[in-house]
């Protein structure tokens, strides 16, 4: 994976150079989520964190301002159910979503700059679910 950071780096410091806007701490991955995925968090429970499966299969992705999907629905779940953020889970990462997430990140200690990535991701807890049922059960870390 070191060589997918790298070149992430390497073209954050040309965008600086060029003229145009470098990435912030968050925003380090090289990938925009375009999904969730659905993870195994013990015995018949799961999880959905933001995911990327087109052109890599990663969760070292980034979400913002803007995005639209399954994506902003795991992070708006996150956001309301586990931080009591009162927002709408509608998949529309808007101005209500960016306050939420930047007041959650600072919460959390991580850079509060209203984009998820995998510092956000790894810091945030997320609802889990009962498989069979959907009913939440907590909030665990990823």
């Amino acid at each position: 994976m070191r060589p997918v950071k790298s070149v992430g780096l390497v073209a954050a410091m040309v965008v600086g150079l060029l003229g145009g806007v470098a990435a912030t701490p968050s925003a380090a991955a090289s990938w925009e989520c375009d999904q969730s995925i659905t993870v195994p968090k013990g015995d018949a429970y799961l999880i959905h964190v933001p995911f990327e499966f087109e052109p890599i299969y990663t969760g070292d992705c980034f979400v913002r301002h803007g995005a639209r999907g399954g994506e902003v629905s795991a992070i708006q779940r996150s956001l309301r159910y586990c931080y009591g953020r009162d927002i709408v889970v509608d998949g529309v990462f808007g101005d209500k979503t960016l306050a939420a997430l930047k007041n959650v990140q600072s919460r959390i200690g991580v850079a509060s700059d209203g984009v998820y990535g995998p510092r956000t991701r790894d810091a945030m807890s997320w609802p889990r679910y009962h498989e069979s049922t959907g009913q939440i059960y907590g909030c665990v870390r990823w």
